[in-house]
Formats: C-alpha cells, sequence, structure tokens
C-alpha cells in the first residue's frame, strides 16, 4: 500500500526540526548520502568532459588496422 502526501515547505521544515535527535541524525546522514551521489555523478561528468580524445591521426589509424584485420580475418 502506498499514500502520497503533499507537504508545503515550511511544513516539511516545521517537521524535520520536530525530529528526535537520532532521527535527526539518521536523516541528515540520508541526505549527505545523496549530495555524495549526485558529487560522484558530477565528477564522472566533468572527467568525460575533459578527458583526452582519439586525434584525426590516431581516429585514422584505427580506422586502417580495423580495415587490415577485417581483411585479415576473412582470408
Amino acid at each position: 500500500m502506498q499514500i502520497q502526501v503533499d507537504i508545503g515547505f515550511d511544513d516539511l521544515i516545521r517537521i524535520v526540526k520536530e525530529l528526535p535527535k537520532e532521527q535527526l541524525l539518521k536523516f541528515k546522514k540520508e541526505l549527505e548520502k545523496q549530495n555524495t551521489n549526485d558529487t560522484q555523478l558530477q565528477d564522472l561528468e566533468s572527467f568525460l568532459l575533459t578527458a583526452p580524445t582519439f586525434s584525426d591521426k590516431q581516429l585514422e589509424e584505427i580506422g586502417q588496422t580495423r580495415k587490415a584485420i577485417n581483411q585479415w580475418r576473412k582470408k
């Protein structure tokens, strides 16, 4: 069974502030875990955008090598 409740932002803040200390710490850990996942995704995206790429000459050499391998396989 699933229930969906619409809670306003101010009400949500009030509810969080009323949490017992243990539950508040658990809540904070969950939020930090989500932030860590977001950071890791951003780090991966940043790496991929700044990672080295093949030059045109390297791509041409790869194409020639593939062509040579395909010809060798057909023999």
